[in-house]
């Protein structure tokens, strides 16, 4: 009689080929710890060594499960354990709620060849009786992928250990050199380069120490958890697996900005976290880059939770049942209604998958329709864009692949696509699951390779169901002609007519501000380039020009006749120069915080130019009239013609205000003719409206007397909804006119409080634009400071270990100590970047202004030598000492001279120079750079503020605010276009000479 003979191949065949990859291989490990009833399983991956750990908190297996269950393929255990009927068996020494079991194949565990070769098991079992001794297996799963082999050949070594203890690194070589006398034994059937691989990746688990690696894992024990450690009392399932795959690294790294990487769209979400309980197993995944902290990819904050899936726009939850008919609530907007939904091509008959839930949440796909926060949206976007999508779950365990982006079972996007108006949703806006169990949906059976469920008809309701389910929704709630589409429709219609109106609003009130920064310009331009010096200088010449004329007329009258025109022309071009230095801010205009500080620089300098320019100028002219009249016109004719001057100011003023005057008497008549023509027609579109539905109600009740009822609710109905809309129409257009008469009797414009408003909001928005420009700085800061660290840890080590080979090598010696220095400096600089200023309180120290000029020449002599550039300071400034940490000393005096240097290299016209010295109050700081505008003399220091190409804006905030914190300041002393910048650190609290 011939046996059937299993081949070691076939283990390979159902476990690494079998299975979809490295992601869906862990996702069955992950169930196998659910099966065991573990509360949190947990995977540490070191890719310097390039090895993977996974730990489990379960009941672990005994001598006897690992051999005749773990190393026996298609065990029967588990099988039909879901059954009602089945015996309930001990759930752990925590007693926990049954389970249902996830694997009953018993060939998952095959699905671990796929991450690594060598897998070392170690697990230690608790039953009613206690604990259980250590046990620990080594399974090289190379071997089962040569052709030839029995599977009985293949010897897989399994020891004991005594329980509380770990093995040693020993320990692991023991069970190492028996798989090595396996290879030996089977060299004979195996190939000279297998071989060698197969003896390759064992020599890497020489390496393996399970003892000091529960040492380190205890390390990253999470506060008030226990380790996940089979020391002592601990009990559970470890896999340390090695050398892991390459595909590894790119499941991990893969991801695209805004897509998640292969290992999260599969891992994520393994137990449902959406309903708001605790999932009954807890995930994590971290990932270890060398020597740093690890990075955990997988956690409980990754996922969806339920306080996102309640800020959610629309929310979709009920049953289907064993017809495939649905029954639930849709909340659309707050607003909830209930739903049913048949499933029509079923006819009628029982669903082969068995009645299931489902409950999900859609998010609008632009902001302006929703009604999340803008910050709140953003952030569910980008979670959505990434992981968005409807998962299934069997007994709060996801099916895989269901909830991937790139798994689209439903084809929502594909049908979206055909007809947007009956497929309202996109997969990516979604977020929820559908709930089935064993109980109830055992014909949904999987893939062997955990590629989905089978295509068998029980699969095939369950898609028309949903597909069904999806289009019902949106035909009823989000088509145009929905029948229940009125929630829907009146808030999008009203956020639609909201931000149309923002838009409208904010388009004029930028058209005015453009304006308005636009004479600010001017003013600036004129400013800076002394317009207003020599036109008042020219005006000065010209009236001392025609008075030298004036004078040498014989006749009196005529000089007197002269000095009159003269005054008129001089005085409508004093008129003329006032006018340009007067600028009015519009009322009702909100002004950006740019805006404000241009508006009062321009305050302080028109003031200035007053005060400094035309003020003295018509002292000197009228002093110029009066010496060349004094004694030939009388005071009295002067008087007669600045009277008739003025006269003539006077009737030009009420002309001009006449004008203004009737054009708002126009305005008021043609918003009055407006009003009229507008109620006037939104009441004959009523009466209309009214009187076409009564027709209806006539002809409708004529044709079918026993319809009366329904008409006449459907007519009330419709009469109700009418009155609603055009009665609050009216009312506001009332509520309108009553506010812009009560603001005219107050003196107010809709503008002023428009205005008001927009300040307000354009507060806000500048303000959240900080926070989220400064939170982003701050991460950006983390970042470079976390990757800084990494890499200062390793020098440190690696400078460390030279040390003995330069104290040998004079030459060496030489490298070594400037190697040394530099790290030691930017060490230093590490210090610093700690993230928004929380940086180290180290004590003050005294620094001179030689070790400032010292500090700057280390970290600028290329840029200086490149741009031939000098860096000055005076023996005062040298010889000056200041208490401070340094930290915030030293990074404003370097913020200052990079700015400076720029502007130098790409500036100066001559000479090229940076000057430090010292006045009464601190440092200074002056360069030959182009000039710095006087209205900006305040706003360079603001966040953000910059006039660099590709220039952030953050340096000089952020040493003004660090000098602050420290009791000094900084700011710029010398400013004007055409004047040498200087800067200065004022050390308010300074006390020299002294530590």
């Amino acid at each position: 009689m011939v046996q059937l003979r299993v081949r070691a191949r076939a283990v390979d065949m159902l476990g690494r080929q079998q299975i979809a990859g490295i992601p869906t291989a862990i996702h069955e490990l992950f169930k196998n710890a659910h099966d065991a009833y573990a509360e949190r399983v947990e995977v540490d991956y070191f890719r310097r060594t390039n090895v993977l750990v996974l730990r489990d908190d379960g009941y672990g297996m005994t001598r006897e499960d690992i051999e005749n269950r773990w190393l026996t393929l298609g065990t029967e255990s588990r099988l039909g354990s879901n059954r009602p009927d089945s015996v309930k068996g001990w759930t752990g020494p925590k007693h926990l709620p049954r389970r249902a079991i996830m694997g009953e194949k018993g060939i998952g565990r095959l699905a671990i060849a796929a991450i690594a070769p060598i897998t070392l098991l170690l697990s230690r079992a608790v039953r009613p009786d206690g604990l259980h001794k250590l046990v620990v297996a080594l399974v090289h799963w190379g071997l089962f992928e040569q052709p030839g082999l029995d599977i009985g050949e293949i010897d897989v070594p399994v020891v004991e250990f005594p329980g509380g203890t770990l093995p040693t690194r020993s320990d692991i070589h023991a069970l190492i050199k028996r798989v090595q006398e396996n290879i030996e034994d089977l060299k004979d059937d195996l190939d000279e380069d297998e071989i060698t691989r197969l003896l390759a990746d064992l020599d890497k688990a020489k390496g393996i120490s399970p003892d000091k690696l529960d040492v380190t894992l205890r390390g990253f024990v999470k506060k008030d958890e226990t380790p996940l450690s089979l020391q002592d009392g601990g009990y559970g399932t470890h896999f340390i697996l090695l050398p892991t795959a390459p595909e590894l690294n790119d499941d991990i790294d893969g991801g695209a900005d805004r897509e998640a990487s292969n290992l999260e769209r599969n891992l994520l979400g393994f137990s449902n976290t959406m309903k708001g309980v605790r999932p009954v197993i807890r995930t994590r995944f971290r990932d270890h880059h060398l020597d740093e902290e690890p990075e955990e990819i997988i956690g409980p904050r990754n996922f969806f939770r339920q306080e996102e899936y309640e800020k959610a726009d629309h929310h979709f939850t009920g049953n289907v049942d064993e017809y495939g008919q649905f029954s639930g609530t849709v909340r659309i907007y707050g607003v909830t209604k209930s739903f049913v939904c048949n499933w029509t091509e079923g006819k009628g008959r029982h669903t082969k998958c068995g009645p299931f839930s489902i409950d999900f949440a859609y998010v609008q796909g632009l902001q302006r329709e929703s009604h999340l926060p803008p910050d709140e949206y953003k952030v569910i976007i980008e979670k959505l864009d990434r992981i968005g999508g409807l998962y299934i779950y069997r007994d709060n365990i996801r099916i895989l692949p269901y909830g991937n982006s790139d798994v689209d079972f439903l084809d929502i996007e594909r049908r979206r696509t055909k007809s947007a108006q009956d497929w309202f949703f996109s997969y990516r806006r979604m977020f929820g699951y559908v709930a089935i169990d064993h109980e109830n949906n055992h014909s949904l059976s999987e893939k062997a390779g955990r590629e989905g469920f089978r295509q068998n008809q029980a699969y095939r309701d369950f898609r028309a169901v949903l597909m069904n389910l999806f289009q019902r929704l949106a035909i009823e709630f989000f088509r145009s002609a929905a029948t229940q589409g009125e929630t829907y429709w009146d808030q999008k219609n009203a956020f639609e007519v909201e931000a149309k109106l923002l838009a409208k609003q904010k388009k004029k009130a930028d058209e005015r501000r453009s304006d308005f920064t636009k004479l600010l310009e001017d003013f600036f331009e004129k400013y800076e380039t002394g317009d207003f010096e020599k036109r008042a200088e020219t005006i000065e010449n010209h009236t001392a020009s025609r008075l030298d004329r004036l004078v040498t007329l014989d006749d009196d009258g005529d000089l007197a006749t002269g000095v009159r025109d003269l005054e008129k022309q001089i005085q409508g071009q004093l008129q003329t120069l006032s006018n340009d230095l007067s600028i009015s801010k519009p009322r009702g205009l909100a002004l950006t915080k740019r805006m404000e500080k241009d508006w009062a620089a321009y305050q302080r300098i028109s003031n200035d130019v007053r005060e400094s320019t035309l003020n003295p100028l018509r002292k000197k002219i009228d002093q110029l009239i009066r010496q060349a009249t004094e004694t030939r016109v009388s005071m009295s004719q002067r008087r007669e013609s600045a009277i008739k001057m003025l006269e003539g100011q006077r009737d030009g003023l009420v002309r001009e205000l006449s004008t203004l005057r009737q054009a708002a008497y126009e305005a008021s008549k043609e918003m009055q003719e407006t009003l009229k023509d507008v109620v006037r027609e939104e009441f004959s579109q009523f009466r209309e409206a009214v009187e076409t539905l009564l027709v209806d109600f006539t002809r409708m009740t004529a044709r079918n007397p026993g319809k009366l009822e329904d008409a006449l609710n459907s007519f009330e109905n419709e009469v109700r909804t009418i009155r609603e809309r055009e009665a609050s129409f009216l009312e506001a257009i009332q509520r309108q006119m009553k506010d812009i008469t009560e603001a005219i009797k107050e003196r107010e414009t809709v503008e002023d409080r428009t205005g008001a408003l927009e300040q307000r909001a354009q507060r806000l928005e500048e303000q959240l634009e900080f926070y989220s420009d400064f939170a982003q700085m701050g991460m950006g800061v983390g970042i470079l400071q976390h990757e800084f660290e990494k890499s200062a840890r390793n020098m440190r080590l690696a400078v460390r270990d030279l040390k003995p080979w330069a104290d040998g090598t004079p030459e060496l010696k030489k490298v070594y100590t400037r190697l040394r220095n530099s790290f030691d400096h930017l060490d230093g600089y590490l210090k610093m970047l700690d993230p928004l200023g929380r940086r180290i309180r180290r004590s003050k120290v005294e620094i001179s202004g030689d070790e400032i000029r010292m500090h700057l020449r280390r970290i600028f002599r290329r840029a200086l030598d490149e741009d031939g550039i000098e860096l000055e300071a005076s023996d005062a400034f040298l010889e000056k000492k200041v208490s401070c940490r340094t930290s915030a000393l030293l990074g404003a005096f370097v913020n200052v001279v990079d700015n400076a240097i720029y502007w130098v290299s790409n500036g100066a016209q001559n000479d090229k120079w940076i000057n430090l010295d010292i006045d009464d109050d601190g440092f200074l700081i002056s360069n030959s750079g182009p000039g710095i505008e006087e209205r900006l003399r305040e706003r360079i220091f603001e966040f953000g503020e910059t006039t660099k190409p590709g220039g952030r804006g953050m340096g000089l905030a952020i040493s003004k605010d660090t000098l602050l914190r420290e009791g000094f300041d900084l700011e710029l002393v010398q400013s004007g276009s055409d004047v040498d910048p200087v800067f200065k650190i004022k050390t308010v609290n300074t006390l020299e000479g002294e530590a």
